[in-house]
């Protein structure tokens, strides 16, 4: 029977470590990065729409539009596979509840009142941003990666991939929403 040296298992714990390091500290802040500069063009691009007159910046659905993408921006950070769950979670306990809004329905509503070269552009916005979620979702949880691999190979068999996005991301949506409009505004001072 061979045993291991203590230098082996050392350097297996180092080299874990370090992979660890490696994937929290560049691999996961790269992602990161770069669902945030996904989110900025999203929101350029409801910008323009503004710019341009199609959709007033003082309309309620670019405020709203506009505070999703900002809550996303700002709490980018906190989305993780462990969030969605504890979300969904949170959801469906605030469903039971009478005086539960359904945020998705309102921003729905609200576009579906606006003329229709208007409303298909900010529905491919808002795809859009759904997609950057599940993505950066799926590449920074290793659980989630497997899972969302899993999903597309069963959607790609089964051929469902009309609404796959939609599912995943309305509870991180909701979430950074709410953040986002329960926080005070604080004025900065020069």
């Amino acid at each position: 029977m061979i045993t291991q040296s203590p230098f082996y298992l050392f350097s297996w714990a180092v080299g874990v470590c370090m992979l660890w390091l490696l994937w929290s500290l560049g691999i996961k802040r790269l992602f990161l990065d770069l669902f945030r500069e996904r989110l900025f063009e999203l929101r350029f691009q409801l910008f323009r729409l503004g710019m341009t007159g199609e959709l007033p910046f003082d309309s309620e659905t670019y405020r709203t539009i506009e505070t999703l993408m900002c809550g996303l921006l700002r709490f980018g950070h906190r989305i993780t596979f462990l969030t969605y769950i504890f979300g969904a979670v949170e959801q469906h306990r605030a469903r039971q509840e009478k005086d539960y809004v359904d945020v998705a329905q309102q921003i729905a509503l609200k576009i579906s009142l606006l003329e229709p070269g208007t409303r298909d552009k900010l529905k491919e916005i808002l795809e859009k941003v759904r997609a950057a979620i599940v993505l950066y979702s799926a590449f920074t949880s290793i659980l989630f990666l497997f899972l969302f691999v899993v999903y597309k190979i069963a959607g790609r068999l089964d051929s469902r991939a009309e609404n796959e996005t939609k599912e995943v991301s309305f509870v991180i949506e909701r979430e950074a929403y709410r953040a986002e409009t329960t926080l005070p505004l604080r004025v900065a001072m020069a």
